[in-house]
């Protein structure tokens, strides 16, 4: 293996693909899915201005052997602090540190929610940074995904590319602003939203730092659900959204999809109340969020795109 290469080692269970085809973000730049390589290209930097570009794949292996090994190609040589930091930021994007041994014991007496592990599913993808996040989450309010999709990854135009120009890492508060806020509604035809990520982009400009906080894990559920209602364009529904990529799933965030899923697969064609839908997945406790979503996921309640490549 040379200079360009190198392995990572992830406990089990966790299946790449799976992992990713749970959330959207891997549809959005800087992550860009290759269907028939089972490959995820992502653009990113390490030390160097210029981004690079890293392609992940997942060693053919039996899910229940301990590790898992995910190859990693660079678009140049890595110094042994890239590699290191490289696995960082993986394990910060899936969400590694979370110990999902709880969830999965609570799973196995579900008929559904039993695969999850045997899948190498739990994971949520997230951003590199909390800016990101809360970015993408806004330009995916009150909007169907394709959209968002469209929206997001036209605004990803503005991101610094590659050395080969073929893919960008996320446009930064800088870049943004840079823009205007005429691109962003004019070009990336994000209506309303445009002043919600002007504001957001000022923000981090003028400094954020409870956002590293956030990153690190080191604020509480509570304290963290108040900062990203502290956000303009973030409402109750979209903060517990985005408190789920943080390792947070008491709450639920039930908009009009968990209703209409709700009704038809749990409910009889009955529209349930919010605390109807709560009080089913009471068991799982602080897992409740995620017992829905990978519930919803393996009934087919989302199943992405997979001919269109970004």
């Amino acid at each position: 293996m040379n200079d360009h290469e190198f392995t990572l080692s992830v406990l089990q269970p966790f299946d790449l693909e799976a992992t990713l085809k749970t959330h959207g973000w891997f549809q959005l730049a800087p992550f860009y899915w290759h269907e028939d390589e089972k490959k995820l290209t992502w653009a990113v930097k390490l030390k160097d201005k210029t981004p690079l570009r890293l392609d992940f794949s997942q060693q053919p292996g039996a899910r229940s052997n301990n590790p898992a090994f995910i190859h990693v190609v660079a678009d140049k040589p890595l110094t042994k602090e890239e590699k290191e930091l490289a696995e960082q930021k993986f394990h910060h994007v899936f969400n590694l540190d979370v110990d999902l041994n709880p969830f999965y014991a609570i799973c196995r007496n579900y008929p559904i929610l039993n695969q999850v592990k045997k899948e190498g599913m739990g994971r949520v993808m997230r951003s590199e940074s909390l800016y990101e996040d809360v970015f993408k989450s806004i330009c995916g309010t009150n909007v169907q995904w394709k959209q968002a999709v469209k929206m997001t990854n036209t605004i990803a135009s503005l991101g610094k590319s590659t050395r080969d120009g073929s893919f960008r890492v996320f446009p930064s508060p800088q870049d943004i602003l840079k823009a205007g806020e005429p691109f962003l509604k004019d070009v990336g035809r994000v209506g309303y939203r445009s002043a919600y990520l002007m504001d957001l982009c000022h923000r981090f400009v003028n400094g954020e730092s409870r956002a590293l906080l956030a990153e690190q894990g080191k604020l509480s559920q509570k304290e963290l659900a108040a900062y990203f209602l502290s956000f303009k364009g973030i409402g109750k529904i979209t903060a517990r959204y985005l408190l789920a990529l943080y390792g947070h799933y008491e709450e639920l965030a039930i908009d009009s999809l968990v209703i209409s899923y709700m009704t038809e697969r749990h409910f009889n064609g009955t529209r349930p109340t919010e605390q109807q839908i709560l009080d089913f997945y009471a068991e799982f406790g602080k897992w409740r969020y995620l017992a829905y979503w990978m519930e919803f996921i393996i009934s087919g309640g989302w199943v992405p795109d997979e001919k269109k490549k970004n």
